[in-house]
């Protein structure tokens, strides 16, 4: 028996984790808030869906600012 997926609850979201990251999010932002949750979501869907090869991964290069050992910028 598969399992469904349950439906993406903005709302459900928004009252979990703004008091988790410590966002106030007032009654006149909320709309708009819940409006950009539902786009992101279709986005990752998006990025959910599109298929990978995890042959292909490689790790990106690692960013050091400043100067190398040596005195020269990096």
């Amino acid at each position: 028996m598969s399992q469904t997926k349950p439906a993406f609850d903005a709302a459900r979201h928004l009252d979990a984790m703004a008091p988790a990251l410590g966002l106030t999010i007032t009654e006149a932002q909320r709309p708009g808030v819940l409006q950009f949750l539902g786009v992101a979501h279709l986005m990752s869907e998006i990025l959910r869906a599109a298929p990978l090869d995890n042959a292909s991964f490689e790790l990106a290069p690692v960013f050091r600012p400043g100067r190398t050992s040596d005195g020269e910028p990096a």
